[in-house]
Order: C-alpha cells, then sequence, then structure tokens
C-alpha cells in the first residue's frame, strides 16, 4: 500500500521534470560547484587522482542529473522496478571493481585487504546478471530480490569492516610492540653515552 503511495508520488514529480526549473538548477548549480572544486583540488595535487577522479564524476553525475530530458524520465519509469534496480547495483559492483583495481594498480591497496572488495563486487554482479542465483536464498529467508540483493550486499560489506578491524587489531599490536623496543634502545644509548661522556 505505501510503496503504491511512494510509486504515484514519485511518478507525479517525475512527470513534471520539465516544469521543475528551479530544482533542475540548484541540482546543476551543485554539480557544477562540486566539479569545479574537484578540478582545482585535482590540479593542485590535493588528493590522490582517484579520490578527484570521484568527486569530479559525481559533479558530471549531478550536471548531467539536471539536463535530463523528460522523455528519458519517462522511459525510465516504464521500464520494471527489478530492471532499474538490478541497473544500479549492476553499475555499482563494476565501480566497485574498478576502484579496487585501479587501487591495487597504483600500490594504494595490498592484494589481500582487496580480495574482499573483489569478492562482494563479484557476488553482487553474478547476482544482477543471474537473477535466478538469488532465487535460493529468497527462498530460504523469505526476501523480496532487493532485500536479498541488500542483504548480501550488507553481509560482505560487515566481513570487509571486521577483515579491517583484524587488521588494524594487529597493526596497533606490532606499534605498541616497536615503540617498547625503542624505548628500551633509547635507554640502552643514553647509558652508553653517559658511560663515554
Amino acid at each position: 500500500m505505501i510503496v503504491g503511495v511512494i510509486d504515484e508520488v514519485t511518478k507525479q514529480y517525475a512527470m513534471g521534470w520539465d516544469q521543475a526549473i528551479p530544482q533542475r538548477i540548484c541540482i546543476g548549480l551543485a554539480g557544477l560547484v562540486v566539479f569545479m572544486l574537484a578540478g582545482r583540488v585535482v590540479l593542485k595535487r590535493e588528493c590522490s587522482i582517484l579520490t578527484g577522479i570521484l568527486w569530479l564524476l559525481s559533479g558530471c553525475i549531478l550536471m548531467t542529473f539536471s539536463a535530463i530530458p523528460q522523455k528519458v524520465i519517462e522511459f525510465v519509469i516504464s521500464t520494471e522496478y527489478l530492471t532499474r534496480i538490478r541497473v544500479i547495483m549492476g553499475l555499482i559492483s563494476l565501480l566497485v571493481l574498478y576502484i579496487t583495481f585501479e587501487s591495487i594498480r597504483r600500490t594504494h591497496l595490498q592484494e589481500k585487504y582487496a580480495l574482499l572488495w573483489v569478492a562482494t563486487a563479484l557476488v553482487i554482479l553474478i547476482s544482477v546478471l543471474f537473477p535466478d542465483a538469488v532465487a535460493l536464498f529468497r527462498a530460504v529467508t523469505g526476501m523480496e530480490y532487493a532485500t536479498a540483493i541488500a542483504a548480501v550486499s550488507f553481509t560482505f560489506l560487515v566481513m570487509v569492516a571486521f577483515h579491517f578491524s583484524i587488521s588494524l587489531s594487529a597493526m596497533q599490536s606490532k606499534q605498541s610492540k616497536i615503540s617498547q623496543n625503542v624505548a628500551i634502545l633509547e635507554a640502552r644509548l643514553r647509558k652508553l653515552e653517559e658511560q663515554f661522556a
């Protein structure tokens, strides 16, 4: 019932996209500001290339969204709900794969950390390309397709967060041991300096 009401409100708003001039101008200006700031930051090399590209892409998406013609919006609305979700999830998984491989290539991300990101993106991509692969999971849990995809994504993201928590704990433990060893070496160095002074 509520989804039907939301769908009707969305359709009503989307059908008036040609007349939504103030909203389109605000979205376009926001995109232009994001694009210009990201370009400035990239040119001054104040951030990594990958981060800059993502911000530039965000600005371009906002500007493009503000210029979308009414016919495109009507076409998107006329497509099936699950098809729209599959396209969005597929694009997100491809973006995650691209960013992960680009980060590995530029040696910003080690392979052992990238493994879970790649696995997450591939599982989402497989479930998007083959929606029947999610049927068993849906049958066992009783979830809808979109909810099942979100649950799979969430599970993998929790695994990524847990993996990073373990790695962070190990690094803090090593850092503590290194700090103790440095303190011991400094004490020995001071003692040697006092003996030869």
